[in-house]
């Protein structure tokens, strides 16, 4: 029977370099190579400086949050995976909630009003420097936040372990294939699909919320998912 997926973070179970060559993310303005990870960066710091850090993850686009899960689950204590349609005046309530002290985005810092004693730390769409010598792997925890409901946002707490408890390494699933999903990859269920072909070896190709669904089914169907 196959065995579960149980590295303790995402580029762990990237691997090297070689094993990533024909491996992708790509978003419906931009190509992410999973090989540039390996030894590039996407975040303007160094990775170690998010070590034992309480992070939150909050971007305009899911590739930028995509990379930057990649590169920051197994460094930092706590990441917080903060989805599209979050109420920026809810963010003192999310931060305070969560201890965080990094924010990571795409966004500039004068449209979040980031709290004075968090840092904050722009991500792009791709690899743009190096990415430094990576420390000892961690188990992170990981933080969703659930659906549907009003007023203060609600957050559960998850690990890399427990959000990918259905993905077996191995089996007909994994390999080289290309997965996409309607959904978002910051909502669970979208989630889950990033994780499946992030561990089990495939490439993504993501949507995009302004994107006609006849756009996104033909440049899916041009990455051959």
């Amino acid at each position: 029977m196959p065995q579960k997926n149980e590295a303790l973070s995402l580029a762990q179970a990237l691997g090297d370099a070689a094993h990533q060559s024909r491996r992708y993310i790509w978003s419906a303005h931009a190509e992410a190579p999973l090989a540039e990870l390996v030894t590039g960066s996407s975040l303007a710091c160094d990775i170690e400086e998010l070590r034992a850090r309480s992070v939150l993850i909050l971007t305009r686009e899911q590739l930028t949050a995509a990379l930057a899960l990649i590169q920051i689950d197994g460094v930092a204590r706590r990441l917080v995976l903060c989805p599209p349609d979050v109420d920026i005046a809810q963010l003192p309530y999310v931060m305070a909630t969560a201890e965080v002290d990094v924010v990571v985005s795409d966004y500039a810092p004068a449209d979040l009003g980031v709290a004075p004693s968090a840092r904050f730390v722009s991500c792009a769409t791709h690899a743009t420097r190096a990415g430094g010598v990576r420390g000892a792997q961690r188990a992170s925890e990981w933080v969703l936040f659930t659906s549907g409901t009003s007023g203060a946002p609600k957050m559960v707490s998850h690990s890399l372990t427990s959000l990918a408890g259905a993905i077996h390494a191995g089996g007909h699933l994994s390999g080289a294939h290309i997965w996409s999903t309607f959904y978002d990859i910051r909502r669970y269920g979208g989630l889950q699909i990033f994780l499946r072909a992030l561990l089990g070896g495939g490439s993504l190709a993501l949507s995009d919320a302004e994107e006609s669904s006849t756009d996104f089914l033909s440049r899916a169907g041009a990455h051959a998912v």
